[in-house]
């Protein structure tokens, strides 16, 4: 049972060795080393780091007591600043109002301080294990492996390939997609290595037959390759795990029995605390099973090892043990919270106290929240409550535990449960504080329940003013995702007032998300600008970041729609700001979106591109489980397509993603037009037909972000007159904004719809007159790709109108704004249009190639002589062609003839 020697498994540690090189010259990574028990793993890495200096370790623990964080704990501890570092960000966060981020700034803390301390000499973290890893070691592990591309530091992760727990099936995925994730894994030693593992055990070359066999028998597998070899061809490991503790002396069984019932790592002061013999004789004791090969260095020879030992413990020895360990313990958790969860996972293993269980999983449950991890306090809180229950407890003793587990389930997310467990909580008299539980969740199965939770608190008595403004708050938000809009205004406008006059700060916060989520288009600018600034505030003062970015996001888009671009800009240095000082995932995503779309709108596109690629990577990786984020770098990308025309900027799966995406109205018109942009206008013209009813229907919001604006290219594409004149009515029920779209793609005035709306129905002069405002106002705030775009379609107009003059001077200004912006669509299509009506003016001109040539000169002021010099004419042929000019105009001179030259733009 000692450690077997290292044979075979060249390619894997070259690839482990190579990796740790890279790491070492500045550019680490993460290699996940994968396998059956048994298969080497473990030793894998010892070969590959033998020979290196700074290399930790950290092992996952199976023990339902693992306190959260438990392998980073053993890594933290052996790095003095990275300790520090995690000590202070831990005292940062105590009590923090926002959890999500103070989760956030935790992980960021710990892996910033573990990269730092790879410099400048480079640093190897192991950890073992990572099937037994819990949820927020795995969200740390996660975190840090996406910073590893540009460091010194390597981390190394085993686990086995079967048996995993359903946070690492989760996780698996992401951390394989993080750039530099590597992953080994281990197959079966192949025959030739079995043989050099056995003449290395036996000490002679054996027998092919026996090589064969040993092989057949073992599947390869080092460990059980191992006890074959020393146990006169006993293939089960078991056996061999009850021969070699036998052989030990009866106390020193007594010892490892006691080391199997604590976990897989064997620290001597604690086996002295638990078995109650001198420490000396401990490590006597566990000197003896060193050599027998039943322990290793600190810890059992394997997994197996320690777990064949106990089960071979009958089940009521067990339960006396963890009994046993769980007393002795208590002392040491006192002092050491984090071993709180160890204490409970011995009590409720005991099976004897479920008092003492239930006490010490809530003080477990309370180290899991400190520590941020959620998902570790719900497991705790569970093991108390049906501890609780085991013990006679009623509903009402349980209350508090039923509604601290509620707040952990919809932490993580879990929001049914969560919810059935504030209702429980309800029932036992917490009403009020049951039902601000989950919230901002419009799941329609969960949403009639958390509606009736809210009913019941604002209807129980005793309600505080500032729970009531909560409770009001949550439920104006319950009425707008049931669509009751004017029964959600009543409630948000009582809860703001009733905040206001409490100030309590969460109530206002709660209160001024509850307005703006039910009123964000009605609400009058003025008031928009006001509760976002005092969102920013509060957020600032309560420690909620997003609650700050909120704030700066609404001013952001009252600003746009006003064309304050100067506060726009502030706003936006703002969130800049936040995004810098926070690190938050969709703090910074949301920077990345709202600077590009407002680049966009102002002409710069190759910058706006590059943060629409940034703020796509940071979706992929930090954002991945809410795939509208990377949604809305499509529906960026779309817009930019209908702006430049140029198809190219459109890549990705776009189709398969509004597949999945619920059926909301932007949705529903972005599929036809994406057909249509790509050129399956068959496939959009059926789309576009199948979508005219619902837009038609009174349910459908057509006012709703993106859903007019993607509708209007369709609608003249398909040529479809009666829409136009259905959506131009429905234009008249909103009043026009300057800009909008803040964070997908900011356009300029919506002027522009109505104006193609009228050109499409033939109504020129109202078509111009609203392009000709659409201009003006993308001017004056600087969105030259709207004015080069609206100027074009200007131009169409007047052609249709059969000013060919006007038309050519507007056409020859957007055409030139296109070349500096670089749109290739609009490029062609308004060098298309010169060309047309460069053939119209001259299929309808009166005047010969060469009399126009003299009308050009004579606007530029010269004499007949200078013009006779010019063409190489005589002086008397050009006094011929100016009489003719004249007479055929109709003009009396050639004063006239400048004038009629300079309207008619005849130098173009």
């Amino acid at each position: 049972m000692n450690r077997e020697p290292f044979v075979g498994r060249a390619g894997e540690l070259a690839s482990l060795r190579g990796r740790l090189a890279d790491a070492a010259a500045g550019s680490g990574g993460l290699v996940l080393v994968s396998g059956p028990p048994g298969i080497g793993k473990t030793r894998l890495v010892e070969e590959a780091t033998a020979s290196m200096s700074g290399v930790v370790w950290g092992r996952c623990a199976d023990d339902p007591g693992a306190p959260p964080l438990w392998p980073w704990r053993r890594v933290v501890e052996a790095l003095p600043s990275v300790d520090s570092a995690v000590t202070a960000a831990f005292a940062e966060t105590e009590g923090a109002a926002d959890v999500q981020a103070a989760r956030f700034r935790l992980v960021a803390a710990a892996a910033d301080a573990l990269v730092a301390a790879a410099e400048p000499s480079g640093l190897v973290v192991v950890l073992e294990d990572l099937h037994w890893a819990d949820e927020a070691s795995l969200r740390l592990l996660r975190h840090l492996a996406g910073e590893l591309r540009r460091s010194k530091l390597a981390v190394i992760a085993t686990h086995r390939d079967t048996g995993h727990t359903p946070a690492l099936d989760a996780a698996l995925p992401d951390l394989l997609r993080r750039p530099g994730a590597r992953s080994i894994s281990l197959p079966p030693l192949a025959e030739s290595d079995v043989r050099v593992l056995l003449t290395e055990l036996a000490g002679a070359p054996p027998a092919e037959e026996d090589v064969r066999e040993a092989r057949r028998r073992s599947g390869g597998n080092p460990l059980y390759l191992g006890a074959i070899a020393r146990s006169a061809g006993v293939a089960e490991l078991g056996h061999l795990v009850r021969a070699a503790v036998a052989a030990l002396e009866p106390g020193v069984r007594r010892l490892i029995a006691i080391a199997a019932v604590l976990g897989e790592d064997v620290e001597a002061p604690v086996l002295a605390e638990v078995s109650g013999l001198p420490l000396g004789d401990v490590v006597d004791g566990l000197d003896q099973a060193l050599q027998a090969g039943v322990l290793g260095s600190g810890r059992f020879a394997h997994a197996v090892v320690r777990d064949g030992v106990y089960a071979d413990l009958g089940q009521g020895e067990r339960e006396a043990l963890h009994g046993r360990a769980a007393a002795a313990l208590e002392e040491r958790a006192r002092r050491d919270p984090a071993l709180a969860g160890t204490v409970a996972g011995h009590w409720l293993r005991s099976a004897s106290a479920p008092e003492k269980t239930a006490e010490w999983a809530a003080r477990a449950a309370a180290e899991a929240n400190r520590a941020l991890a959620f998902d570790e306090a719900a497991r705790f809180l569970e093991i108390a409550l049906d501890a609780r229950t085991k013990a006679g407890l009623s509903e009402v003793d349980r209350a508090g535990l039923l509604l601290d587990l509620a707040v952990a389930e919809y932490r993580t997310g879990r929001f049914a449960r969560s919810l059935g467990h504030a209702r429980r909580a309800a029932d036992a008299g917490l009403v009020a504080r049951a039902a601000l539980v989950v919230r901002d969740v419009a799941a329609p199965d969960l949403l009639p329940g958390i509606r009736d939770l809210a009913a019941r608190a604002l209807a129980a008595d005793g309600v505080g003013d500032a729970t009531r403004a909560r409770l009001l708050a949550h439920s104006a938000s319950v009425g707008a995702d049931y669509g009751r809009f004017a029964e959600a205004g009543k409630l948000a406008d009582e809860a703001f007032a009733l905040a206001e006059a409490t100030g309590d700060p969460e109530a206002l916060v709660d209160a001024v998300r509850a307005r703006m989520k039910v009123a964000p288009d009605t609400l009058p600018r003025a008031e928009r600008l006001r509760l976002g600034a005092l969102a920013a505030e509060l957020g600032t003062r309560t420690g909620q970041p997003l609650v700050s970015l909120w704030g700066h996001k609404w001013r952001i888009d009252a600003a746009l729609e006003e064309g304050r671009m100067a506060l726009v800009d502030d706003e936006l240095v703002a969130v800049t700001t936040l995004a810098r000082l926070t690190r938050l995932p969709l703090v910074r995503w949301h920077d990345l979106r709202l600077r590009s779309s407002v680049l966009a709108l102002r002409g710069d596109l190759a910058e706006a591109r590059e943060l629409d690629f940034a703020a796509e990577e940071l979706a992929d990786t930090e954002l991945a489980d809410d795939f509208s984020a990377k949604g809305m770098s499509y529906a960026f990308r779309t817009q930019l397509v209908l702006l430049t025309g140029d198809p190219g900027d459109l890549r990705g799966d776009y189709a398969g993603l509004l597949d999945r995406a619920p059926h909301l109205p932007v949705t529903l018109v972005s599929r036809p037009l994406l057909s249509l942009i790509t050129g399956n206008v068959d496939e959009a013209r059926v789309r576009y037909e199948q979508l005219v009813p619902l837009v038609r229907s009174p349910e459908f919001a057509l006012h709703t972000t993106g859903a007019l604006p993607n509708l209007v290219p369709l609608v003249e594409a398909f040529g479809d007159v009666e829409m136009a004149e259905y959506l131009l009515r429905r234009l008249e029920e909103v009043r026009p904004i300057v800009s909008g779209g803040a964070g997908v793609f900011c356009t300029g005035s919506t002027l522009e719809q109505p104006a193609r709306l009228n050109a499409l129905l033939g109504r020129h002069d109202e078509a111009v007159r609203l392009y000709e405002r659409t201009i003006a106002v993308n001017e004056g705030i600087g969105a030259r790709p709207g004015v080069a775009s609206a100027r074009l379609l200007l131009a169409e107009v007047l052609v249709a109108r059969g000013d060919l003059v006007r038309a050519q001077g507007i056409a020859r200004e957007a055409l030139d704004e296109f070349r500096r912006l670089v749109m290739p669509g609009p490029l062609a299509r308004a060098t298309a249009l010169l060309d047309r009506i460069r053939a119209g003016r001259r299929a309808a001109d009166p005047l010969t190639g060469r009399e126009r040539e003299i009308v050009a000169l004579l606007a530029d002021a010269l004499s007949n002589r200078r013009i006779a010099e010019k063409l190489v004419l005589s002086e008397r042929t050009v006094e011929s062609h100016v009489r003719s000019i004249l007479a055929k105009l109709g003009l009396a001179n050639r004063t006239e003839v400048v004038a009629w030259a300079s309207r008619e733009g005849v130098r173009d």
